[in-house]
């Protein structure tokens, strides 16, 4: 039995039904789609996974793609996105949908530090459920396409933790946010002790050096402040050596872009199985 949902700040009526679309559409995909649920990654509440896995068994050797959930990091389940699985592991691929401590009882870095021990759980145990630790893809909505931008940039961490460098083999940030130093302090009080910490907690201050691929998704009508972040963190990612692709969603807002990622026909799952099925090289 999947675990008490803990409850969390009030949403405005937008997140709210997309909150209860994707609980819904979770709910429905897990009546399908071989799942373990809950497993721990780390000791604190919160600190834990969904796995989905091919109908195949005896599958051996898939890729896996890990997934962090939004919700302006002080609200959000990682039960929201349980709907973006079959796409995946029809291909087959392992699905992983990750929860971490929301702010603001949990400031950075340790909304990052927990999606990262997450990743190392996964590179040092998905073998046990048919994955390939060789084969891990990384990505998230809204301050999860934060955190998974994070998480892949942060080098020097990746390797303290006992994971190679390049164990992210391509990231997926959907309508992510890249650089706190453009916001007002409210907002950084959400996730930050003090204004002073923006920069670290920015992704496009440590682009450098990056050979990862980047495939960023951003909706036509986003909220507005994502689109030129989206563009810029895009533009900086250029001068490295990765590939670096954009996706302009026409149609799309902040919360019909992550619903796409249940789309079985729609551009984004098409495009990012094709980056899981073969890695781009710039």
């Amino acid at each position: 039995m999947a675990k008490l949902l803990k409850k969390q700040p009030p949403m405005s009526p937008p997140a709210e039904v997309y909150s209860a679309t994707a609980f819904q559409l979770t709910e429905e995909a897990k009546a399908t789609t071989r799942h373990v649920l809950d497993v721990a990654y780390g000791p604190e509440d919160d600190q834990d996974i969904d796995i989905y896995l091919p109908d195949d068994p005896s599958a051996t050797d898939v890729p896996v793609f890990v997934f962090i959930h939004g919700g302006s990091w002080t609200h959000g389940y990682k039960e929201w996105l349980g709907f973006m699985a079959p796409p995946f592991t029809s291909m087959p691929a392992i699905f992983v949908s990750v929860a971490y401590r929301l702010a603001p009882d949990t400031k950075f870095p340790l909304p990052v530090e927990d999606c990262r021990n997450a990743l190392k759980w996964v590179y040092e145990n998905i073998s046990d459920h048919g994955g390939d630790r060789d084969r891990i893809f990384l990505g998230g909505h809204s301050a999860g396409g934060h955190l998974a931008a994070m998480v892949t940039l942060q080098l020097d961490a990746l390797e303290a933790s006992g994971m190679p460098r390049d164990v992210v083999k391509a990231c997926f940030p959907v309508s992510g946010v890249f650089d706190f130093t453009e916001r007002d302090e409210d907002r950084l009080n959400k996730m930050l002790e003090s204004p002073s910490d923006a920069e670290a907690a920015s992704p496009i201050r440590l682009v450098e050096g990056n050979q990862t691929p980047f495939l960023f998704a951003i909706g036509e009508i986003d909220f507005p402040d994502l689109i030129p972040q989206c563009h810029a963190m895009a533009d900086a990612l250029r001068g490295q050596s990765g590939a670096v692709e954009v996706m302009d969603m026409p149609g799309e807002d902040h919360f019909k872009i992550s619903l796409q990622g249940g789309n079985p026909e729609g551009p984004w799952v098409t495009r990012v199985r094709e980056w899981i099925a073969n890695p781009p090289t710039k």
